[in-house]
This record gives structure tokens, sequence and C-alpha cells, in this order.
């Protein structure tokens, strides 16, 4: 029963994700348009637009839950290759196996969607564990207390509207200078940071400064996150190496803005690759670290204008606002294509204990245009039927295998449902006759007359003596409300009704409340069964119409 439940939650899990990777190569695309039709845009600006493509790939999954309810499955599910006739015979040979062709019917999708759980439990834990091994060394660090570079945060602060200074620490084992921390972040620079020129100083101070200001240690760990749940697709680790370049070029151009030397700051980023040059474990975000590093200084070389790498409050949030509405709008348009190229039937049969039941037929039809579909319950006791009509006027009918009783309901399938059959057990009759020795009659008693035989199965039908009629609700009347009321009432054996229920469901609910005080007040002549009284159901339609 785990393991069902386990298949089930990792089918859904398959399904989100991979509807959900197919959205996240349009939303880079049109991500890739938009900057594309705009113009050459400063590192910050298309920075932001990349952080939102990252954020609105990991909302993908909810939003596509959000908008279709169940989310869309991909590939078709696989039918039955024994008609439905055919297969209650093969469920109830049980020295038979079930035909080949019915082996990929186990549910596969579940399996995938575990894997893929199991690969993103495995990087998130990877990267807890470096965390923790980083948050180690912070309580190791030594603070940083030097008046200049401290003067330099102030300043370069204030230019930044005035945000909380992070922590200065120093590290032995750092190699380069890199920001670490999400919320709360610190700048780590190596035990040697005291060697180095004023100039180097305030270079590095201030691309990490802007690293903080620009709250990249959030976009680390979004991208992170993103890669660590799309593990398999190669755009989670393309927009993660993106986002990583275009925040260094963007930390680049807010140090040379402020310092106003670029030969300076280009000197100071050639040492301090060369100082980290023998260290092979250094974080992602160290300030020198990358293939890049040549384009890097050839730009701040090259550049003779230089603009500021940060971006201000309002468009951070216009920009978690477009990741939220570019998902949630991507995943509506997929959800209403997918629905226009028809709806889809997922369920699961099962009996009174819960436990699946494989190789269950299940037939839908729809009455009004004669369509027949069929399927079977796989291993797992799950069946899946895509490509329907939308229709609200379809019946299904699972058939078990020998000793179940077939389950028949109306359907409305005007968008993707699910139906959880559960399997009545039918019941079982069994008669025996016990045979004796009959004792010797004796003869000289007289012999008593024939011994009437009191026979039975004679039923009269409960008939209606007080009628009150139900009154139509004025509200009802102005509004033009009309419908059928089915109502289900137990005539008790005094010939009152002992209960009345609503059956329909999609009747006003003031007709029916109606309709049940009228019926709660008529009287019967009791049903009899044998000359006496009894209880019976019976089904009341009361129709309330307008001229």
């Amino acid at each position: 029963m785990i393991a069902t439940i386990a298949l089930d939650f990792g089918s859904g899990f398959f399904d989100a994700l991979l509807g959900s990777s197919v959205r996240a190569i349009v939303l880079a695309l049109a991500t890739w348009l938009v900057l594309r039709l705009a113009g050459r845009q400063r590192p910050a600006v298309e920075h932001g637009a990349w952080t939102a493509a990252l954020l609105g790939m990991l909302l993908l999954p909810l939003t596509s839950l959000a908008s279709s309810g169940a989310g869309l499955s991909h590939g078709v599910a696989l039918e039955s290759a024994i008609s439905v006739l055919g297969a209650p015979l093969v469920a109830q040979a049980g020295s038979l196996t079930h035909p080949a062709a019915e082996i990929p019917t186990s549910n596969w999708r579940g399996i995938c969607g575990l894997l893929f759980m199991l690969g993103t439990v495995i990087l998130l834990a990877r990267r807890l564990i470096a965390q923790r091994r980083v948050r180690r060394l912070l309580h190791q660090a030594e603070p940083v207390e030097c008046p200049v570079l401290e003067s330099l945060a102030r300043s370069s602060l204030n230019a930044a509207a005035g945000r909380e200074s992070p922590r200065l620490v120093s590290i032995p084992g750092a190699g380069a200078p890199f920001v670490y921390g999400a919320l709360r972040p610190a700048i780590v620079l190596p035990s040697e940071w005291s060697s180095w020129s004023p100039e180097k100083q305030q270079a590095v101070l201030l691309h990490e400064l802007a690293h903080v200001f620009r709250r990249d240690g959030i976009v680390e760990a979004l991208a992170a996150l993103v890669a660590s749940v799309f593990w398999f697709h190669p755009l989670a680790y393309v927009l993660k190496r993106r986002v990583r370049a275009l925040a260094e070029i963007a930390c680049d151009d807010h140090a040379v803005l402020v310092s106003r030397d670029r030969e300076a700051y280009a000197e100071a980023l050639l040492e301090v690759a060369r100082d980290c040059r023998g260290y092979r474990t250094l974080p992602m975000t160290a300030m020198a670290r990358g293939k890049s590093l040549g384009r890097r200084i050839e730009r701040i070389l090259g550049k003779t204008r230089f603009e500021s790498g940060l971006l201000s409050t309002a468009v951070a949030r216009c920009v978690v606002v477009v990741a939220l509405v570019a998902s949630l709008a991507l995943s509506c348009v997929t959800a209403a294509f997918a629905q226009s190229r028809g709806v889809a039937l997922t369920g699961s049969v099962q009996d009174p204990s819960g436990a699946r039941v494989p190789w269950a037929s299940v037939v839908l039809t729809e009455g009004d245009k004669d369509l027949s579909e069929a399927t079977t319950s796989g291993a797992d006791g799950s069946f899946r039927i895509e490509g329907l009509e939308p229709s609200a006027s379809y019946q299904v009918e699972v058939h078990g295998p020998v000793g179940f009783v077939s389950h028949r309901q109306a359907l409305d399938l005007t968008s993707n449902a699910r139906l959880d059959v559960t399997l009545a057990m039918k019941r079982v009759v069994e008669a025996i006759v016990v045979s004796g020795t009959r004792p010797a009659r004796d003869r000289s008693q007289p012999r008593s007359g024939r011994r009437r035989i009191r026979v039975g199965g004679n039923v009269r039908e409960a008939r209606l003596v007080h009628h009150t009629p139900a009154t139509y609700p004025p509200d009802a009347e102005r509004e033009g409300v009309t419908g059928t009321v089915v109502l289900e009432a137990v005539i008790g054996a005094d010939g009152k009704p002992a209960s009345v229920a609503t059956v329909n469901s999609i009747v006003d609910g003031r007709l029916a409340d109606a309709a049940a005080r009228a019926v709660r007040q008529w009287r019967y002549d009791p049903a009899l069964l044998n000359g006496r009284p009894v209880e019976v159901t019976m089904t009341i339609h009361v129709a309330f119409e307008l001229p």
C-alpha cells in the first residue's frame, strides 16, 4: 500500500516536472527574444531578466498544478491488448500470467518520478553539507577591523540607499575573496589581505560590496535550487552559468564606476587571479574565478563609459512579479492548448480493503455520439485514458475479476478528471442439506389432515393517500429557475417518510429544499410483504416548471 502511494506521488511529480521542462524552454526563448528586441542592455538589467527566467522555471511546476488541478501528463497511456470481454477471463485464471503486451502498463512514470526526486534530494544534501562546512569556517573567522575598509563600505553603502553594512571576516584558507550568505551576507577575505596595496583593497571591497548590494547570494541560492530540481535539464545549468557571469560583469561595472580607475581595477583583478591560482576548492562566487576573466579585463580596459551594476528595489520587485505572471500565464496557455486536444481520465481501481485491483477493465461510453474507449488497470491498479472529447454525458463501467460487482456510473468529463473506484464484493450464498432417517409411522394412530404451508412472496406497493403540493420558492420563480428534483425517501411501516434525501446535485438548492419539505408531509398506505407492513425505499421526482 505504501509503495502504491509512493508510485502515485512519483507519477504526479514526473508529470509536473516533465511538463515544466518543456515550458521552461519556451520561457527561456521568450526571455532571449525580449532582450534581443530591446537592444543592448546594461549587465544588471540582463541579469535581472535571466533571474526572472530562473524564478519562473522554479515556479512552473507549482503554477501548472494550480492552473490545471492535477498537472498535464506526457505520453499517451498504453491501452490493453485484450478486449474488454476477454479481460475478466484472463484476470480470473490465477495460473495464467498476463500477456507480455500488458507489462508496459506498470507505473514507469511513478518510478521515473521517484528517481528524479532522489536526484534532487542528493544534490540538495550535497549543497547543505557544503554550506555547513563554510559556516564552520566562518565561526573560526577573524573579524576585520580596518578603518579604511569600513569607511569605504559606509561610503559605498550610502550610494546604495543606505543598506546595512555586511560583516568583514578573514579566513586563512579562503584563497580568494568572496561573499557568503543570502539573507545575512558576509565578505570573506584571505588572511593575506593586510599585505595588499590600498588600490587592490579598494577594488576587491567595491566588487564584493556590489555583490552584497545586488543580493547575488539570493540569486545564487535560487540558481542552485533550480539546478537541483531540474538536474536532468541542460537549461538549468546554462541559466546558472549565465546569471553568475552577468553578476560578475555588473559588479565590475559598479566597482569601476565608484573608483573611477579602470586600469587599477583591472590590475587588481589580475593579481587576485594570480593569488588564487593554486587553490582548487574555491567557491563558485569567487571574484577571479571562471574562464571569462580575460574577456572581463578586455571589456574593462576597452570600455569608456560605465553604468551602475545595481537595480533599484522597485525594479527587483517587478522582476519577481513578471516571473510569477509569466510562469502562470505559460501554464494556463499550455493547459488550455492541451485541453483543446482532448481531456484525460485518470484513476485507480481498488477493493474494499484499499488494496489495488490489477487488470480490471475500464470502459467509457459517450451516449450522444456513440463513442467508446477502453483500457485496463495496470499492475498497480491505476489507469489513464487520454484524448477524449469533452462531454458531460459519459458512462463509465469498471469490470473486475470474478468475485467483484461491476461498477457503473455517469461521469462529467468536460475537463481532466480523476476517478478512484472501489469494487464491492459479490454476496456468496451457500445452501446445505442435512439428511436424516424418518421414524416409522405408527399406523394405529389416526392420520392427521394435510398441513398448511405458508406461501410468501406477495408484495403490495405503497400507495400515496395524502399529498401536500410543493410550493414554488418566490425568489426562484422570479429568477426563472426550473428543474426536476430527484428524492430518495424511506417509507416506514407506519406510512410516514422516515428520511428524505436529494439524489441529484445539479438542481437548484431552493427547489430541492421546497420539494423535500413537501414530501416529508406526504402519507402512504404502507407497503405489505405477505400481509405485513414493511419499510421500502422510493425514488420521487418533483418537477418545477414555468409556463
